[in-house]
């Protein structure tokens, strides 16, 4: 073990505060302390968030208590220091005199703590606008800044930095356990590695920073400790000879760290000190200027009545060109144009002068004429389209980002408002990723740059961007290893490619992941939460795999599962072994059923058998549809390297299966495995309210791109004619 302190300080703490006598209540009351979870509403976010407080034996509002904050892994939930042992060794430590008596806040980060915004929105804003007021107003916590710390692992590490190197008069000490830190994660204004040598007053904090001598993140790390010490700054830095990047590790280091926060605590007064840092969360110090900072201001009236081109789902028109478009605007005829007359009239009501000639449908019948004349298209309301119509893009751009960006004709602020940007989430479901084989020359080649230019503009629009990832990332790859279980692995430079396109959720459902062992997988998973993008469907063990991942945006509840139904067995995650989630058995059912009785919007993404066909075969089909059964509002299978057919059931509430979405990254450039769908889900208001297709190809063996009209409709034309692809 290697431990470096440098510029020790000592006695700072003591000289100025004096002495603190530890409460004895929790020794007489011999039990132990309680936990519970906490709601409130970020309005900067418009999520609603959580919090775990661990309050200690014999809580006593009266009294002022020390507070630590500690955040979470990038992929994990504010149960994340729970499952460390985090109570029962608190609970142990208060009753054998080692720990002082301390409220413990464990803050769920939700999607904002995952995003590397550094605005308005940003994770230290809703901390400290929003959670800190939370907690004041509920517990009885100190605000002095000698009494409060802040620590995280992972991803919470950076959050723990950033928001302490920023504001040093709101805490007395700062650690990061496996903290990953970037050279170019975070403006210099916000990366704790140029923070450690410019920010401001931060001398006086106590800084801990701690691997496992395997961790992944070393490297920044290092950084960090190269950077302290050239500010000259008193810090501890502790490499452990054995570790990884994982709850193992953390789990053997949990009295440690709860050493380092609290030592301090041992010798502060019992006494209500006035708070010398002033602070007022209204308005923090050292702040910007700007007001929007840290202050939300509601948008004045973002709903609005919109009405949106749509055709049936089966369809083989993608997009109006903008001079067709205009014509209709215009009150000249498009005979493929087919309105209701309810529609009609009531577009005339906003003054639209449309052309007397346009031909008028039976609101019954107008789905049937659509889905039976595959050139016709109509306009409704955003309220009235359903997953059996899709809706129309305007040259390169869909309505609603032309809405967004204020430049669409058909949205009015009048009459029944029908559609609000932040009761929307959008979600774009991709297929199959392995970046090996015949793409890596391509990919070395031209670079990443290169290979996400052809979606980058499309997956970054998403809410929340998921890609199946079926490869690991290995140093020294492809050449081979004595750790190897078969062919697969990626260069880690072409990790890149994966933020570039924006990827929020990685799904490791796939059959070649432990490939180059479980080293490779482990550290892979290591790369993917300290980069924010969270996991499903995979982890370092069996509950890891099988656990949900939940989003809470926009008030829409959607939780994920994803499981492996086809192995092989290495690749299937054990008590003791990482890997995917089994199909098998009865979990999956349980925990879907679970769900959607606690109200979420349900997604399941399977990594079925790989047939080379654009058809499912029946056991697919069986299986999927018995998972909407079980309550799933929308399932796809990530198995298929050929683009496959979908399946819309349901009348009131229509559920979603997409059997196959095809390649996303890959080398098979033959015809059909060179096509690929990518789909994005419309939830709106919890539930699924319409699919959007992307068409891609992708070309040079590691470019994906979309297609252009003319490609598109030969596509769907050979996708839902020639294999007559939605079944409803």
């Amino acid at each position: 073990m290697r431990i470096r302190w440098v510029n020790l300080l000592g006695l700072w703490c003591v000289l100025c505060m004096g002495y603190f006598v530890p409460n004895t209540q929790a020794e007489a009351c011999q039990i132990d302390g309680t936990v519970q979870r906490n709601t409130y509403r970020s309005h900067l976010s418009q999520t609603t968030m959580y919090y775990t407080v661990y309050l200690p034996p014999c809580y006593d509002a009266s009294q002022t208590y020390p507070t630590l904050y500690l955040l979470h892994g990038s992929a994990s939930y504010d149960d994340h220091w729970l499952q460390l042992g985090l109570e029962q060794t608190l609970n142990e430590g208060i009753r054998e005199g080692s720990y002082p008596e301390m409220i413990v806040i464990l803050p769920y980060g939700e999607w904002i703590a995952n995003e590397n915004r550094f605005d308005s929105m940003s994770f230290e804003n809703v901390f400290l606008t929003e959670l800190m007021p939370d907690v004041e107003s509920h517990f009885s916590v100190s605000t002095q800044a000698q009494l409060r710390a802040i620590g995280g692992i992972s991803r919470g590490g950076f959050w723990a930095f950033e928001i302490a190197f920023r504001h040093p008069e709101l805490f007395q000490s700062v650690g990061g356990h496996s903290a990953y830190f970037d050279l170019y994660h975070a403006p210099a204004d916000n990366n704790p590695l140029d923070l450690a040598l410019n920010a401001p007053n931060i001398e006086p904090l106590r800084i801990w920073l701690d691997r496992g001598a395997d961790d992944f993140a070393r490297p920044g790390l290092d950084e960090m400790d190269l950077r302290l010490m050239e500010r000259g700054l008193t810090y501890r830095y502790t490499v452990h000879e054995q570790g990884m990047h994982d709850n193992r590790y953390w789990t053997e280091h949990l009295a440690e760290y709860l050493a380092f926060y609290t030592e301090p605590w041992e010798t502060l007064p019992s006494v209500s000190l006035p708070d010398p840092s002033a602070f007022i969360f209204t308005a923090p110090r050292q702040l910007p200027p700007d007001p929007l900072t840290f202050q939300y201001v509601p948008p004045a009236s973002p709903a609005k009545r919109v009405y949106l081109p749509i055709v049936a789902f089966n369809s083989t028109l993608t997009a109006l060109g903008k001079p067709q478009w205009e014509v209709v605007l215009d009150g000249s005829l498009d005979e493929t144009l087919i309105l209701t007359q309810a529609i009609l009239d009531e577009l005339k009501s906003y003054g639209l002068e449309l052309n007397p000639s346009l031909l008028v449908e039976d609101e019954t019948a107008l789905l049937e004429r659509l889905r039976n004349n595959r050139d016709n298209w109509s306009i409704l309301p955003f309220d009235a389209i359903t997953l059996r119509h899709r809706m129309l893009w305007i040259e390169t751009s869909s309505p609603l980002q032309l809405l967004q960006d204020q430049t669409y004709a058909l949205a009015f602020n009048s009459g029944q408002l029908n559609f609000n940007p932040t009761r929307l989430t959008t979600l774009t479901v991709s297929g199959v990723t392995a970046m090996t084989r015949e793409s890596m020359p391509a990919l070395d080649q031209y670079g990443s740059a290169w290979a996400s230019s052809g979606i980058a503009d499309y997956t970054t629009q998403a809410d929340f961007f998921h890609t199946s990832n079926e490869v690991s990332f290995v140093e020294g790859c492809p050449a081979p290893t004595d750790e190897m279980l078969g062919a697969f692995c990626s260069k880690p430079e072409y990790f890149d490619i994966l933020k570039r396109i924006g990827t929020d959720i990685i799904e490791l459902s796939g059959n070649h992941n432990v490939d180059y062992g479980y080293q490779a997988y482990a550290q892979s998973l290591g790369l993917y939460r300290a980069n924010g993008i969270s996991i499903v469907g995979g982890g370092d063990n069996l509950i890891e795999a099988q656990q949900p991942l939940l989003i809470d945006h926009h008030d829409n509840r959607i939780a994920w599962l994803s499981c492996n139904d086809v192995g092989p067995y290495y690749a299937i995650a054990t008590d003791s072994q990482p890997g995917a989630a089994s199909c098998q058995g009865s979990w999956l059912r349980e925990r879907i059923q679970q769900l959607d009785g606690e109200g979420y919007f349900v997604i399941v993404t399977v990594q079925h058998t790989e047939v080379e066909d654009y058809l499912p075969p029946l056991e697919i089909q069986q299986d999927f549809s018995a998972i909407l059964l079980w309550g799933a509002d929308a399932v796809f299978g990530t198995q298929a390297h050929k683009p496959q057919t979908f399946e819309i059931s349901g009348a009131d509430a229509p559920k979603f299966i997409h059997y196959g979405l095809g390649n996303l990254f890959f080398d098979q450039d033959f015809w059909g495995n060179s096509r690929f769908f990518m789909d994005t889900l419309y939830i709106y208001e919890n539930r699924l309210h319409t699919v959007d297709l992307f068409l891609g190809i992708i070309e040079d063996q590691a470019r994906p791109r979309k297609m252009t009209r003319d490609e598109a409709q030969n596509f769907l034309e050979f996708m839902f004619i020639v294999h007559n692809g939605v079944r409803q």
